[in-house]
């Protein structure tokens, strides 16, 4: 079921992108043909999934329905769009951190990245697209107005410099070459990759209407997942293949960056990851059944991993 349920969110986050994004014919055709590019590369949606997902949750929690149960209701309607917007963001960073200044790969998704098709201008022109396209997105989803505007404001937080992904890149670049220690390499994980993610589902719980009780049981899983989620991606760079990833194997270990696996071992790391999984899950529990696709979601992150 929980395979149905990807398929079905990656399509539905998919259609949205289609529709939202300018085609590769609309002037000036190279940055959109870029912009496509690096989108369609063979994403799995997880943060669009996530937002609908926690959406369908809460919407199923506030009709109080007595028959809900697991991966039934349907989530708000137009929310693809704010997953759709989130995976504009997402992408972006993607081919920001691609760039040679940064991570300098020319691997993602098992495609070569935007910059090695397109060059370092258009690549990095592009990354800049994205992210202005998903706010004029995020501008016009369709939810009550202060509902929008808090969507807006956690998501702009979450990709910032303040504990958010920029921030988290910025200190992941600082720490290269460095001996580790736990409070930079939380700090990294959290801002960098976890804080994106908890924002997908928290906007999603806003989208939806939760009270400030359910975005509480929402920002908790989403921490957890996120940091679960980088854990298990690092000890991946170290014990996959370029073709398995999709990217390029080893980069964490030749930049000498600051990973779990560096500072605890691969198995010492996914016992922690095990450990956040269990925490996520359990945050949602007084959701009963409406949260099953969560908690299954939780576990698929690590565990499609090992």
């Amino acid at each position: 079921m929980l395979k149905q349920i990807l398929e079905q969110g990656r399509e539905a986050a998919d259609i949205a992108l289609e529709q939202l994004l300018p085609p590769v014919t609309q002037h000036p055709t190279s940055i959109h043909q870029a912009m496509r590019h690096s989108v369609f590369a063979g994403g799995k949606r997880l943060r669009p999934i996530l937002c609908m997902e926690a959406g369908r949750m809460i919407r199923a929690a506030s009709l109080a329905r007595p028959d809900t149960g697991p991966h039934t209701g349907s989530p708000p309607a137009g929310i693809e769009q704010l997953g759709a917007a989130l995976e504009m963001l997402h992408t972006y960073s993607l081919i920001h951190d691609d760039l040679p200044a940064l991570d300098n790969d020319d691997l993602r998704r098992g495609r070569p990245t935007c910059h090695k098709v397109y060059g370092e201008a258009i690549a990095i022109l592009a990354g800049d697209a994205l992210q202005t396209q998903a706010y004029e997105v995020l501008a016009q989803i369709l939810c009550l107005p202060e509902a929008r505007v808090a969507i807006i404001h956690e998501i702009a937080h979450a990709t910032g410099t303040i504990d958010g992904m920029i921030g988290g890149q910025v200190v992941d670049l600082e720490a290269e070459h460095k001996k580790p220690d736990l409070a930079t390499l939380e700090y990294i994980h959290r801002s960098k990759t976890a804080a994106l993610i908890t924002a997908s589902v928290v906007s999603g719980g806003i989208y939806a209407g939760g009270t400030l009780a359910d975005i509480a049981h929402l920002r908790t899983y989403g921490q957890s997942v996120g940091l679960a989620f980088q854990i298990a991606d690092d000890v991946l760079d170290i014990t996959q293949t370029s073709e398995q990833l999709g990217k390029t194997a080893g980069k964490d270990k030749a930049a000498e960056k600051t990973t779990y696996p560096a500072l605890f071992g691969v198995e010492e790391s996914l016992r922690k990851a095990d450990a956040l999984v269990d925490r996520a899950c359990a945050e949602l529990n007084e959701y009963s059944s409406a949260a099953s696709t969560l908690q299954e979601l939780a576990r698929f992150l690590i565990e499609r991993k090992k």
